[in-house]
């Protein structure tokens, strides 16, 4: 990436922005999931028609299994969140950095004259 190519940066800050706001929804999902109580995730499955010929016991054992997997994407998304910020930041310096470049260029240019 060239430190003078203010679109290029820009289009790639929108994009790492984008990517931002999809994990942080992902990320709010999942942890409102792993709050869920035993008795509402029943609820839940047998309104969409699971979990309907299980008993109490077994519907626990896969909710358990369920929040173990859940809480370890939590833990994955919020690694690439992490991630992501720290890629945002270090676009908004580069913007800062290629504008302040363009400036000086422009000043240079205009002391030519």
């Amino acid at each position: 990436m060239l430190g003078t190519d203010i679109r290029g940066i820009m289009a790639e800050e929108e994009e790492v922005t984008r990517r931002q706001q999809a994990l942080k929804s992902l990320v709010t999902m999942r942890a409102r999931q792993l709050r869920e109580s035993l008795d509402a995730r029943i609820k839940r499955a047998q309104g969409t028609g699971d979990w309907t010929h299980l008993s109490k016991a077994e519907c626990a054992d896969l909710h358990k299994q369920e929040k173990a997997h859940l809480k370890s994407q939590l833990e994955k998304l919020q690694t690439e969140q992490d991630r992501t910020r720290g890629k945002l930041t270090a676009l908004k310096r580069a913007k800062a950095r290629a504008q302040r470049i363009r400036a000086a260029e422009a000043a240079s240019e205009r002391k030519r004259r």
